[in-house]
């Protein structure tokens, strides 16, 4: 079974679970065979991905098939009773970031690999305003991390994550008043930062269990690896093959490759250290489900101020937060509700107003909880939905 976007199903696939659409309503059952018809129709929903039989294309033009499209048609036939219900401006925009976004990351890896391969120019710079025109549609910003938070998939490639990091970067360089030409560097730290790993073995990085100790060492290499790959190219300024190197380091100087301290890592380094920790948790893996955003910044409470510039990680955890603002969210009761509020001193544990109008502070629930003072077991977010 693999997941794959709406846009790229083909006729002869076959589904190997139910299509649902945003409230829950089964639209294609899990077994049928994708016809033209049904893709089209598909394509008004508020759906984004499906899930597919690996390696399983029905070839059509046969009678068999089409008996049992035949059938199956009076088993989807609420697809055709009503016309797909109208795309919101959301929906759309989110549509066209995903279709741009995977262009973006085919035009990447193709790049990367005509000049590792057939020794053609690296067009780095074309890469580069490719993925700053992620960042607004129709003259408007885009909000990355709602964009980032629905497109995460387990077949994410490592040309994916890198822009998903350089868009990261380019947001958490805004927050801290980077000048316009450094939040641009910070843009091409974050873009090429992990292309060291298209040097290691594939069956290390997608390993699905825990890597052992000589494993780990393997995909380490990725920083220097990465450093002496961007160093074949002449258009590539020193900040970025130094965030490819560094990007590891943490300022308590427990990171790798060189456990280097604060003072002797560079900002840009730890810009794309924060956003690609943000990015690597909050992203499903073939190893791990993703982590809800909320989960992330109680990890960088809990763990940031030693191993993270403390301005850096506190203007992250702030603004980052404040975009969830009025997000819904699904609780650890079972409960549903929308973020009101975040608390200033606790980001992790904002206020929810429930569908039931009850407003539940997480921050209170949590020290009440640390403190043994209710019996109620700590509250916390479980999803943004």
């Amino acid at each position: 079974m693999r997941q794959i976007p709406i846009t790229a199903l083909t006729p002869g696939m076959v589904t190997a679970e139910d299509i649902v659409s945003y409230d829950h309503e089964t639209i294609v059952p899990k077994g049928i065979i994708l016809t033209e018809n049904i893709i089209s129709h598909l394509d008004g929903y508020s759906i984004y991905y499906a899930q597919i039989e690996d390696d399983l294309i029905v070839d059509l033009s046969t009678p068999m098939a089409n008996a049992a499209i035949l059938t199956q048609d009076t088993t989807i036939a609420g697809l055709y009773k009503v016309d797909a219900p109208a795309k919101n401006p959301a929906e759309q925009r989110f549509q066209r970031f995903s279709q741009e976004f995977a262009r973006c990351a085919e035009h990447f890896e193709n790049s990367l690999m005509k000049s590792l391969y057939r020794n053609e120019p690296f067009r780095a710079n074309e890469l580069i305003k490719e993925t700053m025109a992620l960042l607004h549609q129709d003259k408007q910003e885009v909000s990355i991390f709602d964009m980032l938070l629905n497109m995460h998939n387990p077949e994410d490639s490592i040309y994916n994550h890198c822009i998903d990091v350089a868009l990261i970067s380019n947001v958490l360089a805004r927050w801290l008043h980077f000048s316009e030409a450094d939040q641009m560097m910070a843009t091409a730290c974050g873009l090429f930062h992990d292309v060291g790993k298209v040097m290691l073995p594939a069956g290390v990085l997608r390993k699905p269990g825990k890597l052992t100790p000589d494993e780990f060492e393997i995909v380490k290499t990725h920083t220097t690896e990465g450093f002496h790959l961007l160093g074949r190219f002449s258009n590539i300024p020193d900040p970025v093959k130094s965030a490819a190197l560094t990007h590891h380091e943490k300022c308590d100087g427990s990171g790798y490759p060189y456990r280097l301290t604060a003072d002797e890592i560079d900002k840009f380094s730890k810009v794309v250290t924060i956003a690609d920790i943000f990015d690597a948790m909050t992203s499903e893996r073939v190893y791990r489900a993703a982590m809800c955003p909320f989960s992330v910044i109680k990890y960088f409470e809990d763990d940031g101020i030693q191993k993270y510039d403390i301005k850096y990680i506190l203007t992250f955890l702030e603004n980052v937060s404040n975009t969830y603002l009025n997000h819904r969210v699904t609780l650890s009761n079972g409960m549903e509700g929308n973020v009101i509020f975040i608390n200033p001193n606790n980001f992790s544990q904002p206020v929810i107003r429930t569908e039931n109008d009850e407003i539940i502070d997480l921050q209170q629930s949590y020290y009440q909880s640390m403190l043994q003072l209710s019996n109620q077991k700590n509250i916390s977010i479980e999803t943004i939905i």
